[in-house]
């Protein structure tokens, strides 16, 4: 039975239907599977991909601290900082890579409009010469086929790129945040040791005011004096030190809130709270919700895109051209019917000398998928030893506090009971001195362990993502 055109056609526009549906070359992703800890797992970590409803919702964790101002110095950070703009850019620079690499999908036209003027002069008898005009309005269409996947991998590429630069936006939010939380609590720690340096300069002036008085009155001898002098003006100095640690940790948070450090202030506050209450048993989930793992599996999945990109290179491109337009010697009959032009035709082309290159390309990019698998594995590895640490580091601060403070009250209580057998005049004022330093030291022991505890919470909420 003989076909008619419009059978032929419909047999070619099916065939092609049919080759552009196949499946595209190349391995279909997959994350590396790796073996968790007992502790976070019985078994293995497969990765369970989320969609965007199911992804974590982020949340403001450091107002479970209950500090108005470290809120507004988080919540400006990350409404300022200059490195989460720049990551926030690099997110929309890979929206748009990924909307180009969707735009293959669909075929190129171009349509022109030329206007030709020429003369020509005849040779030979008679001679003479002739002027000819020509108007053309060209459409020019080519569509490839994406009969082996190229586009689709190009696409499922450009997409994973997109969702990772996504994730490191998070990830970078979270430490950004985590970031400020941890300065803000060292300088919560320098405020709480300026006190009780000024309540250490006030009791040692006190006392370098007595001992002058005894001195005068000759029932010391000047070395007691001398003593305390030594002990006023060591006070002095550590406080300095301290208004200059103050200084840098005031300029760094200026820093992280996208401002210029001259000038900066933050009002001084001397209570150290305790850390808020977070879980210390962390499923292998939460991990999941680490945004810079979901990065690293997004990486993955681009380099394994890639893989079939560079494989889809040694097929044939199919390609489909078509023009049409109007072509004519009168411009006034430019759009008239009998000055339409049209061609259709259709190639395949095939690499042949260039088999090397695309042979080494395709390597390359199984290198680039290898390398991005070990980062990711590297990636969970590291979030592992964090919690770890976060998670045991927080058991162990705990017992160092307790000792502290029992170390603390003691040197309080030495203090007291060397001050009265120095007035009973049964120890030497050398005896309180000591005595004076252990409190000291045990006072600033104790804020730096609070201190600690603060930061190591920040820590903890870092290495669970932010999520419980």
């Amino acid at each position: 039975m003989p076909t008619t055109p419009v059978t032929r056609r419909l047999l070619i526009c099916l065939t092609f239907a049919v080759l552009a549906a196949c499946a595209p070359v190349g391995p279909d992703h997959e994350t590396p599977s790796m073996e968790l800890p007992a502790s976070f797992s019985q078994g293995g970590v497969k990765w369970k991909r989320h969609t965007p409803d199911s992804l974590p919702t982020p949340q403001a964790w450091w107002k479970l601290f209950r500090d108005p101002t470290l809120n507004s110095l988080v919540e400006n950070s990350l409404q300022r900082n200059q490195e989460i703009e720049a990551s926030a850019a690099r997110l929309r620079q890979a929206r748009e890579l990924s909307n180009m690499a969707r735009s293959r999908y669909f075929p190129a036209v171009d349509i022109g409009i030329n206007a030709e003027r020429s003369k020509f002069r005849f040779r030979g008898p008679g001679g003479g010469s002739s002027v000819q005009e020509s108007f053309t309005v060209p459409v020019d269409f080519r569509y490839e086929l994406d009969v082996w996947g190229k586009v689709r991998r190009q696409v499922e590429s450009a997409t994973a790129s997109e969702q990772a630069a996504q994730e490191m936006l998070n990830a970078l939010r979270l430490s950004i945040a985590g970031d400020v939380a941890q300065t803000y609590w060292a300088l919560r720690a320098v405020d709480a040791d300026r006190a009780v340096l000024a309540r250490t300069l006030e009791i040692r002036r006190k006392a370098f005011d007595l001992l002058t008085k005894r001195r005068d009155a000759g029932s010391i001898s000047g070395l007691d004096l001398a003593r305390a002098e030594t002990e006023v003006a060591t006070a002095e100095a550590d406080r300095i030190q301290l208004d200059q640690t103050r200084v840098a940790l005031v300029n760094a948070l200026a820093v992280l809130g996208g401002s210029f450090a001259t000038g900066s202030q933050i009002p001084e506050k001397t209570e150290l709270p305790k850390p808020p209450s977070i879980p210390t048993t962390i499923p292998s989930e939460l991990l999941r919700q680490r945004p810079d793992i979901r990065a690293a599996e997004r990486n993955v999945a681009a380099a394994n895109a890639n893989i079939g990109v560079a494989t889809a290179a040694f097929y044939p491109s199919v390609v489909i051209d078509a023009s049409s337009g109007f072509d004519t010697t009168l411009a006034r009959n430019l759009f008239d019917s009998s000055a339409l032009v049209w061609s259709l035709g259709s190639s395949a082309i095939t690499p042949l000398t260039s088999q090397r290159l695309l042979r080494a390309n395709r390597r390359a990019n199984i290198a680039a998928h290898e390398a991005a698998s070990a980062e990711y594995r590297q990636a969970v590895l590291e979030s592992l030893r964090e919690v770890e640490n976060a998670l045991q580091g927080t058991a162990i601060l705990e017992r160092r506090q307790i000792a502290q403070d029992q170390a603390l009250a003691a040197a309080r209580k030495t203090f007291e009971l060397s001050v009265k057998r120095f007035n009973s005049g049964l120890v030497s004022f050398l005896d309180v001195v000591d005595a004076e330093r252990t409190r000291l030291d045990a006072e600033r022991g104790a804020n730096a362990i609070r201190a600690e505890r603060l930061a190591l919470s920040v820590s903890l909420i870092k290495a669970i993502g932010g999520e419980w």
